[in-house]
């Protein structure tokens, strides 16, 4: 996702977890802990009286190290560092451990040494993290802004060539159906919405699943959503559905089916990533890949409330398996399944171009507002 640096500059990214200490806090307080940042620093703001919030550094390499009570981290903190990491060039990692059954910790590693200054006030530690050398930056040249980079979905139709994807019990060709929808999908986006979109394959060509993704990286697009229109083996099943990346497997038994006959691998953590550092060695999640699956759910969620008012949904809510194209680190993803082309109906729905272009519609609503969203929030350019 192309993040607004310009903007971030002046925005807060703050998260609150509340946690409750009641041997520290008799009265009940709640204790917050607050990530925030400027153009120039990271603050911190952690309760002074619990011992277990420390914020120190390691070096070899050098990493800030920040120390505080174990909970559970909600997406917002994910994507605080994400963005804290995106938004400082000298933030080059930043990961979430545990370190004690107590104590979670997180890991900042940084470039040079930056400088971390603590004062106290009211029961609330606050520390700045600066830059090293920061201060005698001196800026000589005045730049030009580049020009904003206009938002580019990738429009994956599923299958394709010899791979020909589900067939309807009439011979409807799940992988002819699609590309259909998407064509439309592209020009809607176009013409309706300033939005540029781009194709995995605009022919009955095969394309290896891996290869759409690295599509999506090759032409930097914000948004990857794949169109099918798949089958099962219960030809009553019906609806449409919306899928982003799993973090521990399918959320139902349909989900796991569906991502299984898509040829998929539930992998989800880097295993290339190994250290001998104590510190890191109980990862909880990649960042980066957990921030993604977090803005691919919202992005679904957009999805689902406008496919709803033009067909029936299987499942209301985005649900989540290990299809292999939703695998992007850093490009939210989503599989939409537009109908069953098992079951009878929605066969002869599919092959409507009415139909086709009702869908396409609601797939070009959903992807304008997640957009108009992120941009209320600053989180695009």
């Amino acid at each position: 996702m192309t993040i607004n640096h310009a903007r971030r500059k002046l925005l807060i990214f703050g998260i609150g977890l509340s946690l409750t200490a009641p041997r520290l806090y008799a009265a009940q307080k709640i204790v917050r802990i607050a990530m925030t940042s400027d153009d120039s620093q990271i603050h911190l703001e952690l309760p002074v009286a619990d011992k277990r919030c420390r914020v120190f550094m390691l070096g070899s390499p050098e990493r800030v190290v920040i120390d505080m009570p174990m909970t559970s981290f909600p997406p917002e903190l994910e994507h605080s560092l994400t963005v804290v990491r995106q938004k400082f060039s000298w933030v080059k990692e930043g990961r979430i451990a545990h370190f004690s059954p107590d104590v979670a910790r997180i890991v900042l590693q940084v470039d040079g040494k930056p400088e971390i200054s603590r004062t106290t006030e009211n029961g609330v530690l606050k520390v700045s993290i600066t830059e090293a050398g920061a201060a005698q930056v001196v800026p000589v040249t005045t730049t030009v802004p580049r020009s904003e980079k206009p938002l580019l979905v990738m429009i994956d139709p599923g299958h394709g060539g010899k791979d020909p994807g589900a067939i309807g019990t009439e011979g409807t060709y799940e992988k002819h159906v699609v590309l259909h929808i998407a064509k439309r999908l592209q020009t809607l986006l176009d013409q309706q919405h300033g939005i540029h979109a781009v194709l995995t394959r605009q022919d009955d060509v095969f394309i290896p699943l891996y290869h759409r993704v690295s599509l999506a990286h090759q032409h930097e697009a914000d948004l990857f959503i794949s169109i099918h229109a798949d089958g099962f083996t219960n030809e009553q099943v019906s609806g449409a559905s919306v899928f982003a990346l799993s973090e521990h497997g399918a959320g139902s038994a349909m989900a796991k089916y569906l991502s299984q006959s898509e040829n998929s691998v539930d992998v989800l953590y880097d295993n290339d990533f190994k250290t001998d550092d104590q510190y890191l060695k109980e990862t909880l999640f990649d960042l980066d890949q957990h921030e993604t699956i977090h803005r691919s759910m919202d992005f679904g969620s957009h999805l689902a409330a406008n496919i709803i008012k033009v067909h029936h949904m299987h499942s209301p809510h985005p649900e989540q398996a290990g299809f292999a194209v939703l695998k992007s680190p850093r490009i939210p993803s989503v599989l939409v399944e537009t109908s069953f082309i098992t079951n009878k109906q929605e066969e002869k729905l599919l092959g409507e171009p009415a139909f086709q272009e009702k869908m396409a519609h609601a797939l070009a609503e959903g992807i304008n507002s997640y957009f108009l969203n992120e941009k209320k929030n600053n989180l695009l350019s």
